[in-house]
């Protein structure tokens, strides 16, 4: 469950990246780039509208968040990580959403005031390099040559570069360094004196000067002689997919040399049927390989017989007279590229071209007053400009009247979006910080979570397994202060809850005692009074013995045998009274902190004697130091007893292993000798009082030695126990 919660999650993050660079392309784009699908279905509209696809991302986003939810309520209650995760995401999103809106509210009043400098007076600047001085000498010289004037000033009216020369500059340097990124999209119109509209921006057509077949064949070049110029409307559809290319990235007056028309003349316009060119590359490799160093483009052309590509082909065009065929080789094109749609006074309109076609009257009676219109995200800025031929100051000629009426007006609308402007420009910028932020919150996540989460998440870990189960043990701490005390309260709730568990381990076993006393009452009094008849008997019989006057050399042997007798009595005495403490629970552990195997060691010691007799190999598998904490003097009686039985136990020249090691937590202590197996009997009672196996009721003993190791080991809160070995028995107890 918790992993598909964080799959959920993680793809709802990255749904929300997504949609939030849909937005973005959406807001850059313009509002309604489905105009571009227009001739589509609705549906096919909105599957391709930037703005119905974040939303739709939005949405499915929100879905996995509740899905995620979902799973997580399943599962438990929301961890503090992935709260404090997600809280730390938001305030930081939120921060660098403010703070991104801020600068890009602050580099869109620089791109406005920028466009507004660069494009207030757009009229007259393309106006100004273009037909203001059409009526000196080149006028009489050159045919059509004001026409040309026209159309190659709107032309440049389709060229926002060349009137950037803003004085407001963007920043520079410093930690943005951003780079001048302009979006402009221009219409231009030339009217004359009544308001005719003589050129236009937004008809599409070739403007060159050109050269009859005769004069091709001839080598002549365009520009020599009596210069004439024309132009050719096209549909943008007839191109080739050259054509296409050429006019799309402006590169047609870089790539071709000459071009070759075919269609209807009507002295000013052709009509063309076909346009073909000569490709720059395969011109120049000509020249280049054989040398040559002066050249006319025609001469060179025929020459060589380089192939005439097409570039335009419309059969279907609309041919009046005898059609001709002209070669340029000086040439342009006006193609203005769509503008995105945008919004004027509610209504939308897909280009600027549109609009310029529309308003542009207005503009010309005087009633057009939004010179600058700001709406949504767009600008738009129009200009105006009426110019009158300028003659040269040494011209002797006389200005030669115009086919059309002066003067002439210039109209320009300029469409530009600012806030798009500023986004482009701060893209890197956006994303840098966007990479800073979320390092932040990673930075900021790693912090709390090593210096809180973390420690509450360990001790939480800790205490869901319990205190005597959990093996994780708090270090120094060196977070916050919060952190250092959960951990020291951890640590004393540890302690409190292994005394209370020492202690409690205490009372239940001297409740169990207590349960199983009156059980066995009854059999500990048959068991001391089977014990106890046996040395009174003997007694008895020796004090018969003495009192019946027996022989003086006797005397003394009856006496040693009474007084060993009682003291055997006494210890047994004595020890029947310890094994009744102890069961009882009357008897306090000491804590003492000592050397098991300096203890083990000092036992067998005192045993040395005993063992040498038998002739015993004793071995001893001990650490180098091993120190526990328990009541040294009872784990001593433990340990005496049992190296007392192993000794009186082995056979003579027997072996007898010794081994103290650690498992876990435990204190593991064992001690194995070669004896005959025991029984099944025997293994199940070794540990009651007064038991003793048939071959050992001969031996001395009191029978209540391992009954009491027993109990001295439970009140450890461990356990004893023994088992047949492939040397012989084992007698071990942990704790």
């Amino acid at each position: 469950m918790k992993a598909i919660c964080k799959v959920c999650w993680i793809l709802c993050g990255l749904l929300l990246l997504w949609a939030a660079a849909d937005f973005y392309w959406y807001a850059v784009a313009g509002y309604y780039s489905v105009s571009y699908y227009a001739e589509e279905g609705f549906l096919w509209q909105l599957i391709h509208h930037s703005l119905f696809q974040g939303i739709a991302k939005v949405i499915l986003a929100v879905l996995l968040a509740w899905l995620g939810y979902r799973f997580r309520k399943k599962e438990g209650s929301l961890s503090s990580l992935s709260a404090v995760t997600g809280l730390l995401s938001l305030t930081v999103l939120a921060i660098w959403g403010i703070s991104m809106y801020c600068l890009t509210s602050v580099t869109a009043e620089n791109a406005a005031a920028r466009y507004q400098t660069d494009f207030g007076n757009f009229a007259s600047t393309f106006s100004s390099r273009s037909f203001e001085q059409q009526m000196t000498e080149a006028a009489v010289e050159y045919k059509n040559y004001g026409i040309y004037q026209l159309w190659r000033a709107v032309d440049l009216g389709c060229e926002p570069s060349i009137s950037y020369h803003s004085a407001v500059q963007m920043i520079e340097g410093g930690i943005i360094g951003l780079s001048r990124k302009e979006k402009v999209h221009c219409a231009a119109a030339i009217y004359d004196a009544d308001g005719e509209l003589l050129a236009c921006s937004w008809e599409d057509f070739f403007y060159f000067s050109y050269m009859t077949e005769k004069q091709w064949e001839n080598e002549e070049e365009s520009y020599s002689g009596n210069t004439k110029y024309a132009r050719a409307l096209f549909d943008r559809e007839k191109l080739t997919d050259t054509g296409r290319r050429f006019v799309d990235d402006s590169s047609l007056v870089f790539e071709v040399v000459a071009l070759r028309f075919t269609g209807s003349f009507d002295g000013v316009e052709i009509t063309p049927t076909r346009i073909e060119y000569i490709d720059d590359k395969e011109f120049y490799a000509e020249i280049r390989s054989h040398g040559i160093n002066q050249y006319t483009i025609s001469g060179v052309v025929q020459e060589y017989d380089l192939l005439w590509r097409t570039l335009y082909e419309d059969p279907e065009a609309a041919v009046e007279g005898e059609p001709v065929t002209f070669y340029s080789d000086m040439f342009d094109v006006c193609y203005n590229h769509p503008s995105p749609a945008f919004l004027y006074n509610g209504t939308v309109y897909n280009t600027v071209e549109s609009l310029a076609a529309q308003k542009s009257p207005e503009i010309l009676a005087g009633t057009w007053e939004d010179q600058r219109h700001y709406e949504g995200l767009d600008l738009l800025i129009s200009s105006s400009n009426t110019s009158y031929p300028v003659l040269e100051e040494k011209s002797q000629i006389s200005p030669v009247e115009p086919e059309y009426s002066m003067p002439l007006s210039a109209v320009s609308f300029v469409y530009c979006s600012p806030w798009r402007t500023a986004g482009e420009e701060l893209r890197s910028v956006y994303f840098i910080t966007f990479l800073l932020a979320a390092a932040l919150v990673l930075l900021a996540r790693s912090v709390i979570k090593r210096n809180l989460i973390g420690t509450a998440q360990l001790v939480g870990e800790a205490m869901e397994k319990g205190l005597e189960e959990s093996e994780w043990r708090p270090k120094k701490s060196q977070g916050w202060r919060e952190s250092q005390l959960l951990e020291e309260g951890f640590v004393k709730c540890r302690d409190a809850f292994q005394k209370q568990k020492n202690e409690i381990t205490r009372l239940n076993t001297a409740l169990e005692y207590a349960k199983k006393a009156e059980k066995n009452r009854r059999q500990m009094t048959s068991n001391i009074a089977h014990e106890l008849k046996t040395p009174l008997a003997i007694i008895h019989s020796y004090a018969e013995g003495l009192k019946e006057h027996t022989a003086e050399e006797k005397r003394e042997k009856y006496i040693d045998v009474i007084l060993s007798e009682a003291e055997r009595t006494d210890n047994m005495v004595l020890e029947m009274l310890d094994l009744s403490r102890l069961e009882a629970g009357r008897v306090k552990l000491s804590r003492d902190d000592f050397s098991l195997v300096s203890l083990t060691q000092s036992i067998f010691d005192k045993l040395e004697i005993a063992a040498q007799n038998k002739e015993l190999q004793i071995e001893f598998f001990f650490p180098d130091d091993f120190t526990v904490t328990a009541d040294e003097s009872r784990i001593a009686q433990v340990v005496e007893n049992f190296a007392t039985n192993a000794i009186k136990y082995t056979p003579v020249g027997g072996r007898v292993k010794v081994k103290i090691e650690k498992e876990r937590r435990e204190t593991l202590f064992t001690i194995e000798n070669e004896a005959a197996p025991l029984s099944y009997e025997a293994l199940t009672k070794v540990w009651e009082a007064f038991y003793r196996t048939d071959e050992s009721r001969s031996g001395e003993g009191t029978g209540l030695g391992l009954a009491i190791a027993k109990r001295i080991i439970e009140l450890h809160g461990g356990k004893c126990w023994v088992r047949n070995t492939e040397m012989g028995v084992e007698f071990g107890f942990a704790f």
